[in-house]
């Protein structure tokens, strides 16, 4: 394999993964080569992308792989259809703890439910209805919230919106009691 070639794939493969505009010299301090090579790697890339789902954009020698406009509409479906899938029982539990006790560590989150939640965990940030936020009293520990999607699926400007735990609880108390 050529070393064209190499440096070709090494940049496509970090434009693909990094998802976010990477600088000429970014790429080329990470890929130990001259930025005329890289630059003319990423030319020759552009073309060959010209008639594929994803192109290279340029603004202020930083590079991105991004949809290629004629798709992008069916990739924003897909997208939002996938969004729209009904939540299951777990992730609808996971999501209530995270709501009720955030900012909240997945070790509670797991005492809570007395399962794993990793995957739930990772299914509820891909649907942008939470996300991890650093601990302010230990570096280490990363914690769950709620985000603004979340508030706006709900319908609601703000958390103090939410019903009261206590009340929901206790009203299911009461409800369960009543049927038996």
């Amino acid at each position: 394999m050529s070393q064209n070639l190499k440096l070709k794939k090494a940049v496509e493969a970090i434009l693909f993964m990094v998802g976010s505009p990477v600088s000429l010299a970014e790429l080329s301090r990470a890929l130990e080569a001259d930025q005329e090579q890289i630059g003319q790697a990423i030319v020759e890339l552009q073309k060959e992308f010209e008639n594929h789902g994803l192109i290279i954009t340029e603004n202020n020698e930083s590079y991105q792989m991004v949809t290629s406009p004629e798709v992008s509409g069916v990739v924003k479906n897909y997208i939002q259809a996938q969004l729209r899938e009904k939540l299951t029982e777990a992730a609808i539990e996971t999501l209530t703890i995270i709501t009720y006790r955030q900012p909240v560590s997945k070790t509670e989150i797991e005492a809570i439910r007395g399962v794993n939640s990793q995957y739930i965990l990772k299914l509820l940030m891909q649907r942008g209805l939470a996300e991890r936020v650093p601990s302010q009293t230990d570096a280490r520990v990363l914690l769950y919230q709620t985000t603004h999607e979340l508030l706006h699926h709900l319908g609601i400007k703000n958390l103090k919106e939410l019903p009261n735990f206590e009340e929901i609880k206790n009203n299911m108390t009461l409800s369960q009691s009543q049927t038996e």
